[in-house]
């Protein structure tokens, strides 16, 4: 299921990517031809004494340009239209008959929920957002101390930076603690440096560009890794005097590699913190949307029959592989029902150190006495001690 979600939002980043190149595209011609514009009326201006002419001749000028521009523009409309209808050609909107759950009806539990948006906010720079958040909801200084003190003003500091193109914060923090990150076999501060070589490319600087590249090389020496790229690179540098944009080398301008270094920088960043890579909402979102289909399926495979309510507060009626890196506690199941523990059913340990569930506690007691299944000792069973894992 992940494999597939994955395609599936490669086919909308992808027609993402394509509008936002549409939009810049088509604003970088409006701001060439406007420029060209300017200057010819000026210049008919400055040689010519009849007023009327010049009307005349700006009319006959501007108007195919705004023809040719409201043509484009429908185009890009249509562009940028694409986008909604491969999210409703690949996404389901209707998730009318899955019952909901009022888990958060009260005013505590409404609190948690703004907390964790107010930390994914700190965790992406968005400082602003989040105080208006705090100010509008009320939350309590004392509940986000802990949590406003973990994001340092510097990393939300580099993520606007990073958001603006500009990498050189960036860098100067892999720097400092390139240590750690060598020891984490961090590949950010390489790849900083090869946006910012891209960036030299784009504006011309090709001396600046040649003396960086030179770095990048002696970089990858010493890390032993990283040639392949550098190759790439070098025939980046062959090609941007001519146009990268249209070389073998143009995916190095896409978008979307912004968005990975500020990814990636978050993860290095919040790993340094002693913070999980992916913040509390990214998860139980991505495991919501995960799970969504099945039991969308599983109410559909149910119509017909007379269970109206299949879903408890405690958990889901099926079970939902969310891959290993989302896998936070332990699992306890019971050697003898062959069953995992639930908060209805901890698991036990009995006096003699071994532990089963409390079902099979109470299955095995008989007369306020319980012989462990796995060693001869005798035992009361209120003796048996609850485990939290």
């Amino acid at each position: 299921m992940s494999t597939n979600l994955n395609a599936t939002l490669n086919f909308v980043e992808k027609d993402v990517d394509k509008a936002i190149e549409s939009v810049h595209e088509y604003y970088r011609n409006i701001d060439t031809n406007i420029d060209n514009i300017i200057e010819q009326i000026q210049s008919m201006i400055s040689n010519s004494t009849d007023d009327k002419l010049v009307k005349t001749s700006v009319q006959n000028m501007i108007k195919p340009l705004a023809k040719q521009y409201s043509d484009k523009h429908k185009d890009l409309h249509g562009s940028i239209s694409k986008i909604g209808k491969t999210i409703d050609k690949y996404f389901q909107s209707d998730f009318g008959n899955v019952p909901i759950t009022e888990l958060f009806d009260t005013t505590e539990k409404l609190k948690l929920i703004y907390m964790i948006i107010c930390e994914d906010l700190y965790r992406q720079g968005r400082m602003s957002i989040a105080e208006k958040l705090i100010e509008e909801t009320k939350l309590d200084d004392n509940d986000l101390y802990n949590l406003e003190k973990n994001f340092l003003e510097e990393i939300n500091m580099i993520l606007e930076n990073l958001r603006e193109k500009n990498v050189l914060p960036a860098i100067d923090w892999c720097i400092r603690h390139r240590n750690e990150l060598i020891k984490n076999d961090s590949l950010l501060e390489f790849h900083l440096h090869k946006m910012r070589f891209v960036q030299l490319l784009q504006t011309g600087n090709f001396e600046e560009a040649k003396d960086y590249f030179i770095h990048l090389r002696q970089y990858s020496t010493l890390n032993g890794q990283f040639e392949q790229d550098v190759n790439y690179l070098m025939g980046a540098f062959v090609f941007a005097r001519r146009d990268l944009s249209q070389s073998p080398y143009k995916y190095l301008l896409e978008p979307h590699l912004w968005l990975q270094l500020s990814e990636l920088f978050m993860q290095q960043a919040f790993q340094q913190l002693g913070l999980a890579q992916d913040s509390p909402l990214y998860v139980v979102m991505k495991i919501g949307f995960q799970s969504l289909p099945a039991l969308m399926s599983i109410v559909n495979a149910m119509q017909n029959t007379q269970v109206c309510h299949i879903l408890s507060k405690d958990e889901l009626p099926i079970e939902v592989d969310v891959g290993q890196e989302h896998r936070y506690h332990s699992v306890f199941a019971c050697p003898i029902l062959r069953q995992q523990t639930t908060d209805q059913n901890p698991p036990m340990k009995l006096v003699c150190g071994h532990v089963i569930s409390k079902d099979a506690l109470n299955k095995l007691s008989m007369q306020n006495k319980l012989k462990c299944p796995y060693c001869p000792l005798e035992q009361s069973p209120s003796d048996a001690r609850q485990l939290f894992f």
